[in-house]
């Protein structure tokens, strides 16, 4: 999937980009853009993805959600940076590397 769509709406001075992971966060998206001033774009993608959040997160306009981080005895070797479908991915991956002993923290930036 192509990022072009993403850096040219975010090149609009006053814009905001949402970039939702799942039904939940696109549910946000859609209530933060209806109250927020100025252009607003939301992308989203059409596979069926599974929800991540629950029915009851919160979400805010320029603030990262940190998804995943290793056990405070643990250390993040890694940092990912997932929005949208690749969320899932992420996490996915990260059930991989635990197993071999590499933690990782997951960051979804929503906006």
């Amino acid at each position: 999937m192509a990022l072009e769509d993403l850096a040219m709406f975010r090149a609009i001075r006053g814009s905001t980009v949402f970039y939702p992971s799942d039904a939940v966060s696109c549910e946000r998206a859609v209530e933060l853009a209806a109250n927020t001033k100025g252009i607003c774009f939301i992308r989203t993608g059409r596979p069926a993805t599974p929800v991540i959040y629950d029915a009851n997160e919160s979400f805010a306009i320029g603030k990262a959600k940190v998804c995943l981080t290793a056990l405070p005895e643990a250390e993040d070797l890694v940092t990912v940076v997932a929005a949208g479908v690749t969320l899932y991915e992420a996490f996915k991956a990260a059930e991989k590397l635990k197993a071999e002993g590499i933690h990782i923290r997951i960051i979804d930036p929503f906006t």
